[in-house]
């Protein structure tokens, strides 16, 4: 146990030396085994920690076994149980304080919020908030229960180093795959510890600035314990929520880098002798077909959680800029911090969108290297009629990051989305916005 505490130190430390380097160029990344090694124990630490949090039960060694009862249910542990029990007494508590309006029973229920500005609205937003992050969880260890994940151990191999062998990548493509894994490790390493001690900050500011908790005893009492619990099941949800999309955004860089790497392999092909070429476009057609397959295969059983995470998030920058900038709710810094992560939001979103679908339009250049590779080379027929499918098959629109069963993102999504948000805000805006002043 030691030794490991110790092989982790020198981990971040390396991690920290070659930061500098790793934004310059990724090809001056020096391909040390104590570099691997750090990184892969940064992974390694990242993985307990979302097994902690219980983002998913078996981390990168995913299964397609089946676990679950014979009524169809996964199975429960202590923390299942735990999670659950303070998620639904914490979920009836804020629904009894939205349908009543009786102090004495809010003094009994513990309200944070007693006689303040907009306490009705502020709970119902709490409400939607702990039940979106709870069906969340559930429904993902559900899924990793009926052995539906085991597509996310695609890239379990980087736990023991970058090799070239196992990623089957070539260098430049396995050092810009190493960087991006290390920025996204080291986001969700460091924000997971923080998440509760902002949860803690986040709950109980506004039971220390409520005048009302220094003059009723039983009131202060009742919200310490209420927010304690609110704090610790959010804690939970929160890092669960962060540790899955860890999870999900390491895979589909891993397939994307791993496509990137087919431009690569069909531009050396070109340059390659011509009596070679028959034999190597046979093995690059097969290399395509089961890194597309393995690609479709992840969006398609990974669709409903993209869709998931697009509407929630959207829903959630569009609803927080209304709160923030139209309602003023509160007070002015929680409306302005609401304010401030909405508009955060819906650029991440529409940036996100639009990196992604860069790197899926990037493949059309496939389609073009390889009519290059069946102009220039005599084929046999059947070759020709392979390659001609895979050039049909990559150009095809269904290839790329699904939202749902009908909208796949491509380049032009970070415009179309920016535009539908303005046009939503301004829709809420003209036609709520004076009602409430």
């Amino acid at each position: 146990m030691n030794a490991r505490v110790k092989s982790a130190k020198p981990g971040i430390v390396h991690l920290i030396g070659y930061f500098k380097r790793l934004f310059n160029n990724p090809r001056t990344i020096p391909d040390t085994n104590a570099f691997d090694q750090s990184v892969s124990e940064l992974i390694r630490q990242t993985e307990r920690m979302t097994i902690i949090f219980q983002a998913v039960r078996n981390g990168l060694n995913q299964s397609n076994t089946v676990a679950i009862s014979s009524f169809g249910y996964r199975k429960l542990n202590w923390l299942d149980w735990m999670v659950g029990i303070i998620s639904f007494m914490n979920w009836s508590r804020g629904l009894i304080l939205i349908f009543t309006s009786s102090e004495r029973i809010a003094i009994f229920l513990g309200h944070p919020l007693f006689r303040a500005k907009d306490r009705q609205a502020l709970t119902i937003w709490a409400v939607i908030t702990l039940s979106v992050m709870f069906i969340f969880r559930e429904w993902i260890l559900s899924l990793e229960a009926k052995g539906k994940l085991e597509i996310l151990s695609v890239w379990k191999v980087c736990c023991n180093g970058f090799n070239r062998t196992q990623l089957k990548m070539g260098n430049l493509h396995i050092n810009r795959f190493r960087l991006t894994i290390i920025l996204v490790t080291i986001v969700a390493y460091c924000v997971m510890p923080v998440v509760p001690l902002f949860t803690l900050v986040g709950f109980f500011t506004p039971v220390l600035t409520n005048p009302w908790m220094y003059e009723i005893p039983e009131l202060a009492f009742s919200c310490f314990l209420g927010s304690f619990s609110c704090a610790l099941i959010t804690t939970f949800l929160l890092n669960s929520i962060l540790g899955f999309t860890w999870y999900f955004i390491c895979t589909l860089v891993f397939h994307l880098y791993r496509l990137m790497d087919l431009l690569d392999r069909a531009g050396r092909l070109k340059k390659s002798t011509r009596g070679m070429n028959e034999r190597n476009i046979k093995l690059l057609c097969l290399l395509i077909i089961r890194r597309l397959n393995s690609f479709e295969l992840t969006t398609r059983k990974l669709r409903y959680v993209f869709l998931y995470y697009f509407f929630v998030f959207a829903s959630s920058g569009d609803v927080y800029i209304f709160l923030g900038l139209v309602v003023r709710i509160y007070n002015d810094v929680l409306a302005n911090i609401l304010a401030l992560i909405g508009t955060i939001i819906l650029p991440a979103i529409g940036i996100f969108g639009y990196i992604f679908g860069n790197f899926l339009s990037e493949l059309d250049e496939l389609t073009v290297r390889l009519h290059h590779l069946t102009s220039k080379n005599r084929l046999s027929l059947k070759t020709l009629n392979k390659v001609s499918e895979i050039m049909d098959r990559v150009a095809g629109p269904y290839n790329g990051i699904k939202l749902g069963d009908f909208l796949t993102i491509e380049k032009s999504f970070f415009i179309f989305f920016i535009l539908e948000n303005i046009s939503t805000l301004m829709l809420f805006t003209c036609n709520i916005g004076p009602l409430i002043n």
